[in-house]
């Protein structure tokens, strides 16, 4: 048994590690999936009211949401894939280990840099291009 764990603990972390994430996703999407329904359910009934009381809701930018989701989910995706690497390869005890989690884990973080960057730099250009347009319409004579 020990010269089996000794020969394959690299394999059998990976399949634990895998696991451990699966079963973590089966557990955790579905009731996240049911929030973001029920959610959607209220916001369609704060509609309806606000309609039959002759009232408009003001629309949400879904760009800067959009936005807001990818500066938020590129980085992780980044880290989760240069962890994964690292893994497989300090699994097989590769040689190179230092230098190629070297350059993976650099390339997730200028990856990382560059949507967290762009994704700010979007939003912000969202909500100045939202008040020259707001800017516009008070400005205009048919407005009072």
């Amino acid at each position: 048994m020990d010269s089996f764990l000794h020969d394959h603990s690299g394999e059998l972390t990976i399949l634990m590690l895998t696991a451990l994430i699966l079963g973590t996703l089966l557990l955790l999407v579905p009731p996240l999936l049911r929030w973001h329904l029920k959610a959607l359910e209220w916001k369609h009934e704060e509609n309806l009211r606000s309609l039959e009381q002759g009232l408009s809701l003001p629309r949400i930018d879904e760009r800067s949401l959009f936005a807001g989701r990818t500066a938020l989910l590129v980085p992780m995706v980044a880290v989760c894939t240069a962890g994964t690497v690292t893994c497989f390869i300090s699994a097989n005890r590769s040689e190179v280990i230092f230098s190629v989690s070297l350059a993976v884990w650099c390339v997730a973080g200028i990856v990382s840099l560059a949507a967290i960057t762009g994704c700010v730099s979007l939003m912000a250009r969202l909500a100045q291009r939202e008040e020259e347009e707001h800017e516009e319409v008070s400005r205009s004579p048919l407005v009072k």
